[in-house]
């Protein structure tokens, strides 16, 4: 294994919660309110339950194989090369995962907070700290976010605590009002954003001082981020309603616009967009870590920091070409979990039945 760093499963729980909330928190309320109304809040628990399916999935993929990652126990249980033709996937999928939410950051900034600044130059800043993040490894990237993460959960208390005055029992009616058809078809259509995107932590299991421990871990973290979200969006439908909701491209940071007690605490919209850049830097740094890593695994290289540069590189001419603009954006969001369901359900369940198959024999 490259990845010499351990990390505990403190650090584990914190890093899966931050990867559910980073880059979904602004986007995800929107998306469900649009299809499933004022159930959203419904469909959400219900993907949440969905997610920790695929949670169960990746622990017991990841238990079997403690001391591999997802690039290795590929040509282990597929032989050299149909396992490196799964490696190469996966690093495909990363790869492109990194270059859509830096593309997704350029788009918030240039929109909602510096319209004048050319986007390229927020790629190039972003894509700067991110590759800081993975040179400096695994460890003290995960420790470093541990001292920021309290920062973060306090944000959010405060977030909501405030939004408390505008809420609207009301906007929840009609419960069900549609049927649960369009809840269930939500919620499968929802789970590419982000629970199929967790078969990344595949590639980070072995770091993770005690295996045990890290299957609670990864339910325990997918829980938590989970529970952010379904939060988020039902305090949307009762602050917003259902039609200003979906029809707002960062939903969150509009909820937190809305905030106004006495003329006195108000604007303070500056701490929700420092928990997704936040959270969202640890997303996108653990994409780019993960496909880093598993290409120095396809190339069997000693060392995985060399490729930084270079792939950080071609992600910074990638983030120019995966998205023109926020239009295609929403519009790749329609099919994303359709992309994603080989990567996060499809391959690890063939090679869990194929590895229990092989282990037999």
């Amino acid at each position: 294994m490259l990845e010499k760093g351990k990390i505990s499963p403190h650090q584990f729980t914190i890093m899966v919660a931050s990867f559910i909330v980073g880059g979904s928190i602004l986007y995800v309320p929107s998306g469900l309110i649009h299809t499933a109304k004022q159930d959203a809040w419904l469909a959400n628990i219900l993907v949440v339950g969905l997610g920790l399916l695929l949670v169960l999935l990746f622990n017991t993929l990841g238990s079997s194989f403690p001391t591999m990652t997802l690039a290795e126990y590929s040509e282990k249980i597929c032989g050299k090369w149909l396992g490196k033709i799964i490696s190469l996937l996966y690093f495909i999928y990363f790869f492109l995962s990194t270059a859509n939410f830096v593309r997704q950051i350029g788009d918030f900034v240039t929109v909602q907070i510096l319209p004048d600044t050319p986007i390229l130059a927020i790629h190039i800043l972003f894509i700067i700290i991110v590759m800081m993040g993975v040179r400096y490894g695994l460890e003290p990237f995960s420790r470093a976010f541990e001292i920021f993460f309290p920062f973060v959960l306090l944000l959010f208390v405060i977030f909501i605590i405030s939004i408390f005055p505008e809420i609207q029992f009301q906007q929840l009616q009609p419960i069900l009002g549609n049927g649960i058809k369009p809840v269930i078809a939500t919620a499968f259509k929802s789970i590419g954003t982000p629970y199929l995107q967790l078969v990344l932590f595949l590639m980070v299991f072995p770091a993770v001082n005690r295996t045990i421990k890290a299957k609670k871990s990864f339910l325990l973290g997918t829980i938590m981020g989970g529970s952010a979200l379904t939060l988020v969006t039902l305090i949307s439908i009762l602050c917003l309603g259902t039609y200003f909701s979906e029809n707002q491209q960062f939903v969150s940071y509009v909820l937190a616009l809305q905030i106004n007690i006495a003329g006195f605490w108000q604007r303070i919209e500056a701490g929700m967009a420092f928990i997704w850049f936040t959270t969202t830097y640890i997303k996108i740094t653990l994409y780019f870590y993960a496909s880093v890593l598993c290409m120095g695994q396809i190339l069997k290289l000693r060392e995985y920091k060399c490729l930084t540069f270079p792939l950080g590189f071609i992600t910074l001419i990638l983030t120019l070409i995966v998205n023109k603009n926020i239009v295609e954006s929403n519009q790749q969001a329609e099919w994303w979990t359709v992309f994603s369901l080989p990567f996060g359900l499809l391959i690890p369940l063939i090679l869990l039945v194929v590895g229990m198959v092989r282990k037999k024999g």
